[in-house]
């Protein structure tokens, strides 16, 4: 991708926006000047600013290119975690992929093969509930955590590892349930088609299939299946949960949680100053069920709600798999 930062006009749309007040133009300039600030270490990588930009420059990527040469104690227990186990957290388990020849293959995702399981078990289930024909493979780090550290080559060797897997087994089309994984796998291959399991279920019309039940839920959009995704993802999102439950809509649902970008490991109380936001946001609606679509979101939320669910959960729950804890 052929770099903008020239064309800045210094509206400062991008400081209005951020959720966590970051100089964006001091972000660019520093890119131009191949200089660094410890400032950056807060870009949760929402891409909010990109989405804002009326020049349309990449500011993120010009904060994640600057984040290469630069050293904290949550990049290196990243670093670290992926080199030693090729995830991005400690495996309590070894994965049991069973691979096989397959056109489609779900991909679940560091987070989610080892933190919240009930995603992918929820994947699994409805995927076999639909009659899909797919496989697993032996997942390490698709990468998404060393892009945003700016770690580019490192990053591209373990999405490597996945592609030559999913190539040995005939694979076409991947499923994932994660949006740093769905992004990742959007941006950086163009051999294999990928959809979210949100545009799967969209694409096999499920709705119908739903039943009601008496209960209030509202949504968490999550940044990067939004904004570096699709926003499309979460009008199914939304779709799916008004024929579950009585849905309501967050004012601002599109705001970060502030889990994004590293920001969790590094700085713990900008990340809960940031989630505070949103915390009293969903309060303010008092729902039964707080949804999401992404394991970093859960975790994030799940600090402060009982009833935080993956909307893959609340699906299969609701085509029958009980009890998902």
């Amino acid at each position: 991708m052929t770099e903008t930062t020239e064309q800045c006009v210094k509206c400062g749309i991008c400081e209005i926006v951020c959720p966590s007040k970051l100089s964006a133009l001091r972000a660019i300039d520093l890119d131009r000047s191949r200089s660094s600030s410890k400032e950056i270490v807060n870009c949760t990588t929402c891409n909010r600013c990109v989405e804002s930009c009326p020049a349309g420059i990449q500011v993120t990527k010009a904060i994640e290119r600057m984040r290469s040469q630069m050293t904290t104690k949550g990049y290196n227990e990243t670093l670290h975690t992926i080199s030693t186990y090729g995830s991005s957290v400690v495996p309590d388990r070894p994965l049991k992929a069973q691979p096989k020849h397959c056109k489609t293959a779900y991909f679940a995702g560091c987070l989610t093969n080892f933190r919240q399981r009930q995603i992918s078990d929820a994947v699994i289930y409805t995927l076999d509930y639909l009659g899909v024909d797919y496989t697993r493979i032996d997942e390490v780090c698709c990468g998404s955590p060393l892009n945003r550290l700016g770690r580019f080559d490192l990053a591209g060797k373990m999405l490597e590892k996945n592609l030559d897997s999913l190539r040995a087994l005939g694979v076409e089309r991947v499923i994932t349930s994660c949006p740093g994984c769905t992004s990742t796998f959007l941006e950086y291959q163009e051999e294999f088609e990928v959809a979210h399991y949100l545009d799967l279920y969209d694409e096999m019309g499920i709705y119908s299939r739903l039943v009601r039940d008496d209960f209030m839920a509202t949504l968490q959009y999550p940044c990067h299946l939004y904004r570096n995704v699709s926003p499309y993802t979460m009008v199914v999102a939304e779709k799916l949960l008004k024929r579950m439950c009585h849905y309501v809509r967050l004012p601002d649902p599109e705001s970060c949680c502030g889990a994004g970008g590293g920001v969790r490991r590094n700085d713990v109380v900008l990340s809960r100053c940031l989630n505070a936001r949103k915390v009293a946001e969903i309060q303010a609606i008092q729902p039964d069920v707080v949804a999401v679509a992404c394991p970093q979101c859960s975790v994030q939320l799940s600090e402060s709600f009982t009833k935080v669910e993956d909307i893959s959960v609340m699906v299969a729950r609701n085509f029958g798999l009980k009890p998902i804890s």
